[in-house]
């Protein structure tokens, strides 16, 4: 049994995925996964997923198309600007794009965060990581794009946001701009987001 947890498609898997490997009913596979969690071998990141964080593929991020399930969504906002070099502050969360409802997941491998965001919003701007177990991750240009966007969102997510790097990083504007200009949004939004991104311009190093 731990062999097959030492192979690349049981790193990160479903209850349903165990019980089909291993020809059992979804009440015994989930009895022998909760042993196996008791017994630290396995980790149970929330209902229905199982991972094997000993395993050098895992990693939190990874779990993300997982938690998903059927929804569309992406790693997105500050974690993608973090991971992508524009933001050095490491967020306390993994913050994600979705088109399901606003949540927050608090496992034991990360804390996750899901925003809503409309579909006809993830049309472009994500793309698979080259990591061993892929997940979808937004562009940097992507990530700021959607974190403006929720900035100017009634709860006033992100309205205050730390330093970013947008000349160094490898920050592409003339992408960051026609994706902006794209958007399928209300005028007014898009005159909201274009001000957060004048300040940005003036704050950011390395801006004269």
């Amino acid at each position: 049994m731990l062999d097959l947890f030492n192979s690349e498609e049981f790193v990160i898997f479903t209850t349903r995925e165990f019980a089909n490997q291993g020809g059992m009913t979804m009440s015994a596979a989930t009895k022998r996964l909760a042993r196996l969690s008791e017994k630290r071998q396995l980790t149970k990141i929330t209902k229905g997923i199982w991972a094997n964080v000993a395993h050098p593929y895992f990693h939190p991020l990874s779990c993300v198309p997982y938690l998903l399930g059927k929804e569309q969504g992406y790693v997105s906002f500050l974690t993608a600007l973090h991971l992508h070099g524009v933001l050095s502050q490491i967020p306390k969360t993994i913050q994600i794009a979705t088109t399901g409802r606003g949540r927050v997941l608090d496992s034991p491998v990360s804390k996750f965060e899901f925003f809503q965001i409309k579909p006809e919003l993830m049309r472009e701007g994500a793309d698979w990581s080259e990591s061993q177990l892929p997940y979808l991750i937004a562009s940097p240009e992507k990530a700021l794009l959607d974190t403006l966007y929720l900035s100017t969102r009634k709860n006033r997510r992100f309205a205050r946001l730390p330093e970013l790097d947008l000349d160094t990083s490898g920050f592409q504007q003339r992408t960051f701009k026609r994706l902006m200009e794209q958007l399928p949004i209300p005028s007014r939004v898009l005159s909201a987001m274009h001000s957060r991104w004048a300040l940005l311009r003036r704050n950011s190093s390395g801006a004269n």
